[in-house]
């Protein structure tokens, strides 16, 4: 009982990093005593207070100990889509909830997932609407090969076959071999990265 008054006093009055530690040990605890709606109270709490990924899946795993994600859910998006939308995204895809990721990634125009997030999002969708992940594929690469160097020619190669699969299921493949042979043209000075292509069959 002590260490619980210790770490409610310690949610209420501190902020930081140390805050995620002490929902830790108060769930434990409540865990230890076979006390399943306490440790969904606090993850509920905690998710609305800090909202994350990591938050929304711990909320799952305890709502769904006591049969109730359906009804916690909705409130739990809504606590990322507002605080985090990489977040929801995230949990999305983990969920595979393919369209609806798809669809709060798009939904603001000015928001910029980034390129891991924005390749996650490409491979998601790629089987059910490939002519939608080439474009995302070929702007991740854009973005790899803003950047110099092997390594990151080697982490370009395989984003473009995916882009190469995609257009080519997406009856794209010419449009796609000149987009690739402009990119040559402008990558020109770098002979490790054409030499890279060549091996590659990307043409």
């Amino acid at each position: 009982m002590e260490v619980l008054l210790w770490a409610g006093r310690g949610i209420a009055e501190t902020d930081g990093w140390q805050v995620e530690k002490l929902y830790d040990l108060a769930c434990g605890v409540h865990e230890l005593r076979e006390a399943p709606a306490e440790v969904l109270r606090l993850c509920r709490e905690q998710h609305e207070r800090m909202a994350s990924a990591s938050t929304y899946s711990r909320l799952r795993r305890a709502a769904d100990a006591v049969g109730a994600w359906d009804f916690e859910r909705d409130a739990a998006c809504l606590a990322l889509r507002e605080r985090d939308l990489g977040g929801l995204v995230d949990a999305l895809l983990n969920e595979g909830e393919v369209e609806e990721a798809w669809n709060a990634a798009h939904e603001d125009p000015d928001w910029d997932p980034g390129s891991h997030r924005r390749l996650r999002l490409a491979e998601a969708i790629e089987t059910q609407r490939p002519e939608q992940a080439l474009p995302s594929y070929m702007l991740v690469a854009d973005e790899m090969l803003l950047e110099t160097g092997r390594r990151v020619y080697a982490r370009a190669i395989p984003v473009l076959k995916h882009a190469r699969r995609a257009a080519d299921a997406a009856g794209q493949s010419e449009w796609f071999a000149g987009w690739i042979e402009e990119l040559r043209e402008q990558h020109r000075r770098r002979p490790t990265f054409i030499a890279m292509l060549d091996k590659a069959d990307l043409r």
